[in-house]
């Protein structure tokens, strides 16, 4: 994975430091059944570096009515808890493409791409008045990064427009590493003892993926 962020950074930071004239802006689309995508790029010969940008926003409400026990009063009491989350992940996606076959209208590329993930929310509670810090807690204890290696190739109907297909495989890491203080009974001692706890979860995943799209060339006035 150190190899393909390196690659996709050094390649995108190079074209872009030798972009010329005749350059042209790209803009392509990609719709379906996966999460949809957008990116814009700039074009110089047979190089395309692109930056694309998605954001997801959700939440939820929950409601939790009834009746339990109170401790200190010894009896049963009506309660109602209410949790409200609202969260917003934000997508980032650096890559470059290579055309490195042309025949008549049709182009063949590789692609390569690295995207990171970047959580922020709120939650709020009638319950438990440390959520929203214990939440935010969370989601700063989470890494996710990921990265995209295809092929494909690109039909021109023109100069200016063109539609593509792409196989490739998805690398994605997942990773959540927290540190608590926590309360240990020592049995020698008969007392509690505090101490740090560490949890650290790592997930990977590795699909393949297949994707249409739909590119747009816009040629750089002279």
């Amino acid at each position: 994975m150190k190899k393909l962020i390196s690659m996709s950074l050094a390649i995108s930071m190079l074209i872009m430091f030798s972009i010329k004239a005749k350059a042209q802006f790209t803009f392509s689309v990609s719709p379906g059944l996966q999460l949809n995508s957008a990116n814009f790029g700039y074009k110089y010969k047979k190089f395309i570096p692109y930056i694309s940008l998605q954001v997801v926003n959700g939440g939820y409400n929950l409601i939790e009515k009834g009746v339990r026990s109170d401790y200190s009063t010894n009896s049963l009491i009506n309660y109602e808890d209410k949790y409200k989350l609202n969260g917003t992940i934000y997508i980032p996606t650096l890559g470059v493409k290579y055309f490195f076959k042309e025949t008549n209208k049709l182009k063949a590329y590789g692609n390569i791409s690295f995207t990171k993930l970047f959580f922020s929310g709120k939650l709020e509670s009638t319950g438990n008045i440390d959520a929203s810090s214990e939440f935010k807690d969370d989601l700063k204890a989470i890494s996710v990064y990921g990265g995209q290696l295809g092929f494909g190739s690109e039909y021109f109907f023109d100069e200016n427009f063109s539609v593509g297909g792409e196989f490739g495989f998805r690398i994605l890491n997942y990773k959540y590493e927290k540190e608590t203080d926590v309360s240990v009974y020592d049995g020698n001692t008969g007392t509690n003892v505090q101490t740090k706890r560490k949890y650290e979860y790592t997930y990977n995943l590795n699909p393949t993926y297949m994707k249409i799209s739909l590119n747009f060339y816009f040629n750089k006035k002279s």
